[in-house]
């Protein structure tokens, strides 16, 4: 994996990849339609939802109280740009082919580790859920509901990707979206407090009002 501030960026149009094949980090060259390339296309697309996520938040600080009479505050922004950190981390690692005897850095297992137990300290803030929630609510968390379908996405192509992978980034992206989950749900019931709005439910194989009305001429 390259290292930060390893990267140089002086010529954007190079014409490497007007054949349909790219480079990987060492040198290799593989067709932009194969499993490695979708899978990083799918991480960039995180990254960039990411930004959405603090644009929307504009520097937000989420204040949660947690049982026990223990309280957790999130700076949004600095949340969401910590997570584009890291997709720029799982992106090197996976345009970098694992080789035998390597002695490269690769993406963190305590990272993974770290998320799973964030997961743990904020979810007691939610009431159980008895169905699947249907994503609705204020912008920030529906783009919330949004990172957490692409970051499944993500996941399902690394698995795509037919070599070896760093088993760590698959994992990580299982957790992510699995937070970007709780997330959404917490921001959901912070906005309303009040108890005027509930999370709507999935309620299985019932006959659904379209909400249309036609009326006679």
């Amino acid at each position: 994996m390259s290292e930060r501030g390893t990267v140089y960026l002086n010529m954007i149009v190079t014409k490497t990849g007007d054949q349909g094949q790219t480079y990987l980090n060492d040198g290799s060259r593989v067709s932009k339609a194969s499993p490695r390339i979708k899978a990083l296309a799918s991480i960039e697309q995180v990254a960039v939802k990411l930004g959405y996520f603090i644009h929307a938040c504009e520097d937000q600080v989420l204040q949660i109280q947690l049982p026990d009479n223990h309280a957790c505050q999130i700076q949004l922004t600095q949340l969401a740009t910590s997570f584009q950190q890291e997709m720029y981390d799982i992106g090197s690692d996976i345009s970098t082919p694992i080789t035998a005897g390597e002695e490269r850095g690769r993406f963190p297992q305590e990272s993974v580790e770290e998320l799973t137990a964030l997961i743990a300290s904020l979810t007691p803030a939610l009431e159980p859920l008895d169905s699947f929630i249907l994503p609705q609510g204020s912008l920030r968390v529906l783009i919330a509901h949004d990172i957490r379908t692409l970051v499944r996405q993500a996941e399902i192509d690394v698995w795509g990707i037919e070599e070896a992978v760093n088993p760590a980034v698959p994992q990580f992206l299982n957790r992510l979206s699995d937070f970007w989950f709780v997330l959404g749900r917490i921001l959901f019931a912070e906005e309303n407090q009040s108890g005027g709005t509930e999370n709507q439910k999935w309620e299985p194989r019932q006959k659904q009002d379209r909400g249309v009305r036609i009326d006679p001429a």
